[in-house]
């Protein structure tokens, strides 16, 4: 929207100008239709004189040729046409009525002058008054449309998302400072930088204080280091977390869905970027899953201690998961792709609602196309399709394959990285589950923090699905909506 907002500004010039032009050009039609109309005019006025001379000429040579005095072929023809009885020859002659006087061609002309002339303003003129009209009234569309949907951009350069979180810009002025971070705790590290805990502040006395997650990405190498000074390394990384900024706002700074973790504000600084979102105090499902010991509670996450999650808010949260997988892959357009779907990127808010997050690595995949090739592989180990990793095209699918690793995580409790994999003859959780399912062992599979609970056959079902969702034919797999289906059909 601020970028649209920007360039408004230069279009009523261009628009003024070529406004301009064209009344230029038919002011000067104008005045050579004018002219030629004027030409015309004078010819005919000369024209009609010189016919009504000629007239004139005949009709006095031919009365004196006439020997009979005129009142008395007038009144004879008179009789003979009408037909009645001839009238006293000693009244007077009624002498013809004079015809009216021709309208001066002058005052005819100077009068469509100014027809055409006031028609050419009055069009010309309302064109401009509809053009800025129109400007003017697109530019407060798409303001308050923004505003509707909670994305606007203050003099500052910060960019809200979502107002219902984030009321003023003020709330984030201290992010304007240097020190800004330097009092709040780090909740979480990643690729592209640290991830801060804050709480906004309070507008009304006995108000729940509401919290946000900062994440810092980095603009360059640091203190001194320009772009000319970073090696190719650092740039390509630099490069990297440009791009993730950029496809973080394309794409959850513009989405809605319970089950997607929105944009809720861009803060631009010199030397980095800030993304803020809503704060998850569950964390997310990787923590769920594995419960903090106490060697974990340097990082200062307020998940630590959490029990492992039971079966069915496992269950409830494959089926968000899936249903913001669909949202991406069916409801919106352009179809979205995540491209790095795994535990970690997944945060449990305080109903233990789902959320997909981290969409630094999302690509939008237009309707006419079937796939989209990547330059490099981008993605996690173990949840990557073996086609997107084989040719580096990726589609829906390989968001899919990402998913039911997903789902045998819940079942199993096991992550691909787990060193259980290294003394197994498969290679791989999707193997392993492939042959544990075909084989009937599914007490082998099962998680013991969830076993014996009489929830087993509900686990194997979703077992069966994880296995259907990575098979290593793209075609063979569901949709994300056809997963979301048979996991809404499985009842508590």
């Amino acid at each position: 929207m601020a970028t649209a907002a920007s360039r408004a500004p230069g279009n009523p010039l261009l628009v003024i100008v070529s406004v301009a032009t064209l009344l230029l050009f038919l002011l000067s039609a104008v005045e050579g239709y004018d002219g030629r109309h004027a030409a015309v005019a004078r010819s005919a006025v000369a024209r009609r004189s010189r016919l009504e001379t000629m007239g004139m000429s005949r009709h006095v040579h031919h009365h004196r040729r006439t020997a009979t005095p005129h009142r008395y072929v007038l009144a004879e023809k008179q009789t003979n046409t009408t037909g009645g009885a001839p009238k006293n020859r000693s009244s007077p002659a009624t002498s013809p009525t004079p015809a009216p006087p021709a309208s001066s061609p002058g005052k005819h002309h100077r009068s469509h002058k100014h027809r055409v002339r006031n028609w050419i303003i009055g069009f010309v003129v309302g064109s401009v008054a509809g053009v800025i009209s129109g400007l003017a009234l697109s530019v407060l569309f798409r303001l308050a449309l923004n505003c509707i949907r909670g994305r606007y951009r203050t003099r500052s350069g910060v960019t809200i998302f979502t107002p219902k979180l984030i009321r003023r810009a003020d709330h984030l002025s201290f992010l304007e400072k240097d020190d800004g971070l330097a009092s709040l705790a780090v909740i979480g590290r990643g690729g592209c930088g640290e991830v801060y805990k804050a709480q906004l502040p309070v507008d009304r006395e006995g108000e729940e204080p509401r919290y946000i997650a900062i994440k810092k990405i980095k603009k360059h190498g640091g203190a001194g280091e320009g772009p000319n000074n970073l090696s190719d390394e650092e740039s390509r990384q630099l490069d990297k977390w440009s791009r993730q900024i950029q496809s973080e706002i394309r794409t959850v700074g513009h989405i809605r869905h319970r089950n997607l973790l929105p944009l809720a504000a861009h803060v631009p600084r010199p030397d980095c970027h800030y993304l803020v979102y809503e704060y998850m105090k569950n964390g997310s499902l990787h923590q769920a899953l594995k419960p903090a010991t106490a060697g974990d509670d340097a990082a200062g996450d307020s998940s630590s201690g959490v029990v492992a999650l039971p079966w069915p808010a496992r269950l409830r949260v494959a089926v968000g998961v899936a249903e913001g997988l669909e949202y991406l892959h069916e409801s919106h357009r352009p179809q979205i792709i995540h491209r790095d779907l795994k535990p970690a990127n997944i945060l449990l808010d305080d109903d233990l609602e789902p959320r997909i997050a981290d969409f630094g690595l999302a690509k939008a995949m237009p309707d006419q196309h079937t796939h989209v090739t990547a330059s490099n592989l981008a993605g996690t180990w173990g949840y990557i399709a073996p086609e997107y990793h084989q040719t580096l095209k990726f589609t829906a699918k390989c968001d899919v394959y990402s998913f039911g690793v997903i789902l045998a995580v819940l079942a199993t409790g096991r992550e691909p990285s787990d060193d259980f994999f290294k003394d197994v003859d498969e290679v791989g959780i999707v193997r392993w589950l492939r042959r544990v399912v075909q084989s009937g062992d599914h007490a082998e599979a099962i998680d013991p923090a969830i076993a014996g609970a009489g929830h087993d056959e509900q686990i194997v079902l979703v077992l069966r699905i994880a296995v259907f969702c990575t098979n290593d034919d793209p075609k063979e797999r569901p949709t994300a909506k056809d997963v979301r289906c048979m996991l809404s059909q499985i009842k508590n």
